[in-house]
């Protein structure tokens, strides 16, 4: 998962999942790995829990996230 920085403050993300997905946490500028291992099937699906933290202060206005996804592929 990746949360590219944005003009504001850091933002963290802390989730848990369903149980497909790797629970974790990222700090925007960053990327981690939500799932590591063999995809079995077409669609991965699971439920996340998403808690973001940011210091209110230092936003000027709305604030727009935009969380990505990767995926490394093994030959």
């Amino acid at each position: 998962m990746t949360l590219p920085r944005t003009s504001g403050p850091t933002v963290r993300a802390t989730w848990q999942t369903g149980g497909t997905l790797l629970p974790g946490e990222l700090l925007s500028g960053d990327r981690t790995p939500v799932y590591a291992g063999a995809i079995s099937g077409p669609i991965l699906r699971d439920i996340i829990d998403i808690k973001l933290e940011a210091d209110g202060a230092r936003l000027s206005g709305s604030e727009a996230l935009a969380f990505g996804f990767e995926i490394e592929v093994d030959p």
